[in-house]
């Protein structure tokens, strides 16, 4: 235990580490807070799940109709002229007659205008997912990646299974409750792109770095041939990633606490947990959020959460791995750069033919960077069920082989 903590010790007292850690933890709260200007309009969406539920009926957008005619009949009060809606008061309005009004009658008229704005798209729901065919849009992926043979017949093959989950998606009304408007503010690209991404890349460039640091120290401060040369030295190394293991748990952790701690502090997201993901407000490009299962906002944030966690373990292994072979940071550092590159890039090398195009996106760098659509069927090439759970556990196993291997090759070398 001593040994593990002193190893751990040289990662915590590194200068450079804690200074990256409070550098990336500092960009990611500037970046928070630089986005969020729209956080007072978002609480819309609460107060009108606190008076008309998280799901959408019938009933309820009858009473919020009704309740929106009432201010339009405040409206009417204020500027002593009837309007069907808001934005033909807004329309009309002219710049100088801004003055005519105080700061609490403007506060109702941005308030009657998200309302306004809630109500349309919830009651185009059923246009718009009436609109949707599936099969047609498997095909237009085919066509537009440019895939033949079996590689064609694959995605087609998945992509039946998803059109029916999609069908049980709308039959089970997953997509009619209440969350954030997509497109005006871009809730779910902003926190899995954005934010995640942020996570992503800087806990696993000081993973990168501790672990290399703890690995390669006495082969880079010259103390090998006394450190390794007794019978317990050799042994240090299993010592050394447990530790590195457990130093990556804490800067993990640590990102995750400080930015998602800050995220959820700016936005309130108290009333949205139960949502299922899938709702029709998610929606922010040409295609909804479609999930294989039927998941709520945080049970996915909680999913997610624990894909990109496995996976900075699973990259903590792999740099140690790599590290016991290369015996230098720097050099291990940049190879596990230029490998994840590789990865993430692999399937473009793959004959758009062959199976082979899938089986190669199934690598860690593309899990990660494609860490928003998890769990979905809307994710492209990568719409596979199984996409997830089968990354994971074959890179689980590679990884553990590796670090094996290389520790047994340790053990038995000359040390120099």
């Amino acid at each position: 235990m001593r040994i593990f903590l002193l190893e751990c010790k040289k990662a915590l007292t590194s200068p450079i580490l804690i200074a990256l850690l409070i550098i990336f933890s500092a960009f990611n709260i500037f970046v928070i807070f630089s986005s969020s200007d729209h956080k007072d309009e978002l609480t819309m969406v609460n107060e009108i799940i606190d008076q008309y539920g998280r799901e959408i009926t019938t009933d309820s957008l009858v009473q919020f109709e009704k309740d929106i005619q009432n201010d339009l009949s405040t409206l009417t009060s204020i500027v002593g002229q009837q309007y069907d809606s808001i934005y033909d008061f807004l329309g009309e309005l002219h710049y100088e007659e801004r003055e005519l009004y105080s700061d609490e009658e403007w506060e109702f008229f941005n308030q009657l205008q998200l309302k306004e704005m809630y109500y349309s798209m919830a009651d185009s729901i059923d246009e718009r997912y009436a609109n949707i065919h599936v099969k047609e849009a498997g095909e237009g992926d085919v066509q537009k990646y440019g895939i033949s043979d079996e590689a064609a017949e694959t995605l087609l093959k998945e992509n039946e299974k998803f059109a029916e989950r999609f069908e049980e998606m709308v039959a089970n009304e997953e997509h009619k409750e209440w969350f954030f408007a997509g497109k005006p503010y871009f809730m779910h690209s902003f926190l899995f792109k954005k934010v995640f991404l942020h996570i992503i890349i800087e806990s696993l460039l000081l993973i990168v770095l501790s672990t290399a640091f703890i690995t390669t120290y006495e082969f880079e401060n010259r103390t090998q041939l006394v450190t390794y040369a007794t019978p317990r030295g050799r042994r240090l190394m299993m010592d050394k990633l447990v530790a590195s293991l457990a130093i990556s748990a804490v800067i993990s952790v640590l990102l995750f606490a400080i930015t998602l701690g800050t995220y959820f502090t700016v936005f309130d997201y108290s009333r949205v947990w139960k949502t299922s993901i899938n709702s029709a407000f998610n929606w922010e490009y040409n295609f909804p959020y479609v999930t294989w299962w039927d998941l709520s906002v945080g049970e996915f944030l909680i999913g997610v959460t624990i894909l990109v966690f496995i996976a900075q373990m699973l990259f903590a292994g792999l740099t140690f791995a790599l590290s016991v072979v290369m015996k230098n940071s720097y050099i291990t550092f940049f190879l596990v750069a230029i490998l994840f590159v590789l990865g993430w890039l692999l399937p473009s090398f793959m004959p758009k033919s062959s199976n082979l195009l899938f089986v190669s996106s199934y690598t860690l760098p593309t899990l990660l960077l494609a860490i928003s659509n998890s769990f979905m069927g809307s994710s492209g090439l990568i719409l596979f069920q199984n996409f997830e759970w089968v990354t994971i556990s074959c890179w689980t196993i590679i990884t553990i082989v590796l670090c094996i291997v290389s520790y047994k090759r340790f053990t038995k070398i000359d040390i120099q």
